[in-house]
């Protein structure tokens, strides 16, 4: 025990210091932090720290209110993107801490590692976006959860609740995560309903105290009754994905064609501009239901973000138009098109990490088959990866950013470390009777 307890440890400082190496060397050159998103969180973030209030209703409130108070200390971009790294190192214990809830000790400490080695993570822990601390969220909310679902007690389900409602204010995509919760207390069989209907009205009441008044704030200072003014975004990303296989184009050219349409029109107010945004992406939506909701159900996001981890080394660069040909040609011509004629030694150089990554995925997988096999019993974990996991995998459409997949790794993990470590209990009792 205390052996397998030491290469956790031995494991576990590995994965730190390379974590730690990668946010050192991005963070020594200024440019490799930012995205194209960055500005948006960053423009607010400077603005309250110098006094000026939150000056925008384009992204939500958290990321910038953190990134403030570290602008406000006197911490410059770099000291936000350590703040990143620690966002990481947090929702990595988070997630060993929910999986020991859930699977027991050995399960808790292989999640734990498969986070921490995770290179989708590593690779975005660096950046000015909100991705990394989203993800420290999605593991709290998730520890809570496991918390409530092996123990009952209502106080982890309205944490859960408060939790995901915060993580709502860092990335809009959050806001629905109260349907999902409140099935699974609905499902909780053992419980009466009378107290089952408690909760989920305490619970829904939680969530919405806390998202409501920044909505009604952004109503109020002329934008629509939403958390953020980009989701009509939505438009010229996801809409653009659609029309480029309906027409028969690429990505880049619809997007560019989307956005000339926007920018030739005058609107009055921040909240017509969204409205007509919106409006105008539900229209595309109804044109084409079925292969948009084809387009939603796309294994690509679990592709490992090779590319962000070289870049954040400066051995590529950004902003080449892979997503473009990713869409349009798939997985290989996209490897192609972004590393050149030298793809394999890339491959070969990120060879431990993305194994780590198969193995995450073999192991999921392989426990969700074992699930469906026992779906008598199994059901509840059937039912909280659709929760946890596809419910984050299915929200972003065609748009398959990598980082989009850190939300469900907390909980990916955890399957991860029950397949293994129920596979090695298994083999060492094989062994013990075999040896006797």
């Amino acid at each position: 025990m205390n052996g397998g307890r030491n290469i956790f440890l031995i494991l576990a400082a590995a994965g730190i210091i390379l974590s730690g190496i990668c946010v050192f060397c991005t963070a020594s050159v200024p440019e490799r932090l930012y995205r194209p998103d960055s500005p948006g969180y960053l423009r607010p973030a400077r603005d309250l720290a110098a006094g000026r209030g939150y000056t925008t209703t384009e992204r939500p409130p958290g990321y910038p209110l953190a990134a403030a108070a570290i602008y406000r200390c006197g911490g410059s971009d770099a000291a936000v993107a350590w703040f990143g790294w620690l966002c990481m190192l947090g929702g990595c214990a988070l997630t060993a801490a929910a999986a020991r809830t859930y699977g027991g000790p050995r399960c808790g400490r292989l999640a734990g590692l498969l986070a921490l080695f995770n290179l989708t993570l590593i690779a975005n822990a660096p950046l000015l976006l909100s991705d990394t601390m989203f993800f420290l969220f999605a593991a709290l909310q998730f520890r809570l959860l496991a918390q409530f679902l092996t123990g009952g007690r209502p106080g982890f389900l309205y944490g859960c609740a408060a939790v995901a409602a915060a993580a709502s204010l860092i990335r809009p995509v959050n806001q629905f995560f109260l349907l999902p919760l409140l099935v699974l207390v609905l499902c909780r069989m053992e419980q009466p309903w009378r107290r089952k209907a408690v909760h989920v009205a305490v619970a829904a009441g939680i969530f919405l105290a806390v998202i409501l008044p920044w909505m009604w704030r952004n109503h109020a200072v002329g934008a629509v009754f939403a958390i953020d003014t980009n989701t009509g975004a939505m438009r010229h990303q996801n809409g653009a994905m659609l029309l480029a296989e309906v027409n028969g184009t690429d990505f880049e050219s619809e997007k560019a064609r989307l956005l000339a349409e926007e920018a030739a029109k005058t609107f009055p107010t921040p909240r017509a501009r969204e409205q007509w945004r919106i409006r105008e992406f539900l229209n595309l939506v109804a044109a084409h239901p079925f292969l948009y909701l084809r387009q939603h159900l796309n294994w690509e996001i679990l592709l490992p973000d090779a590319p962000t981890l070289l870049e954040d080394f400066g051995i590529t660069t950004p902003n080449r138009g892979t997503m473009g040909v990713l869409k349009k040609s798939g997985p290989a011509a996209a490897l192609r098109h972004y590393f050149g004629p030298g793809w394999m030694k890339y491959l070969l150089f990120l060879l431990p990490l993305l194994t780590i990554t198969l193995v995450l995925y073999a192991g999921a997988f392989l426990q969700l088959l074992r699930d469906l096999h026992h779906l008598r019993t199994a059901w509840p974990e059937l039912l909280l990866f659709l929760a946890c996991v596809e419910y984050y995998l299915f929200l972003p459409g065609a748009i398959t950013a990598p980082r989009y997949q850190l939300p469900a790794l907390p909980f990916l993990c955890t399957l991860c470390g029950v397949f293994l470590a129920e596979s090695w209990s298994k083999f060492r009792s094989r062994a013990l009777k075999s040896a006797a």
